[in-house]
């Protein structure tokens, strides 16, 4: 029980009320909401840094919590591979998305290019992006390793 505070002053009498303790049941709704925003941003942040481009002698792989593919080797244009600077090539930057993430540092999903094309895109670094061109669209990757994914995509598609 919340108890009142009188407190007696040379000018004048003065009274604190306390404010009634919320009840437990009123925590809960807040945690909620909090738990319903924190548990998908820990997912995005964790899948940011764990996406992983898988490459076997059938499939491109892009293993990731949100948009994921599986890509026969044989659908993949090898020759047209390309390394990309998105500052530098406007024509390959998103223009919108039509399903996807869109944060700063981290773009994730479906998206609309520039050039009108679609493309799947999983960025984190604009300056290392791989192009990796298919039959249907365009899939765009942050990596460090251009080079040694061309060499081995083009090994295996001999």
């Amino acid at each position: 029980m919340c108890q009142d505070t009188i407190i007696k002053t040379k000018e004048q009498n003065m009274i604190i009320y306390n404010i009634i303790t919320p009840k437990l049941i009123s925590y809960i709704m807040p945690i909620i909401i909090l738990l319903l925003i924190a548990i998908p941003l820990i997912g995005i942040v964790y899948y940011m840094n764990n996406t992983k481009l898988i490459i076997t002698k059938d499939f491109l792989t892009i293993k990731t919590l949100f948009y994921g593919k599986k890509i026969p080797i044989r659908k993949i244009n090898v020759n047209e591979l390309r390394k990309l600077n998105l500052y530098n090539t406007p024509e390959y930057n998103i223009k919108g998305k039509t399903n996807g993430i869109r944060m700063p540092g981290y773009h994730a999903g479906w998206m609309n290019l520039n050039n009108g094309s679609k493309a799947l895109v999983h960025i984190t670094d604009k300056r290392n992006v791989l192009l990796i061109p298919t039959d249907e669209y365009d899939i765009l990757f942050s990596t460090n390793d251009f080079d040694g994914i061309k060499k081995i995509l083009s090994e295996i598609n001999k």
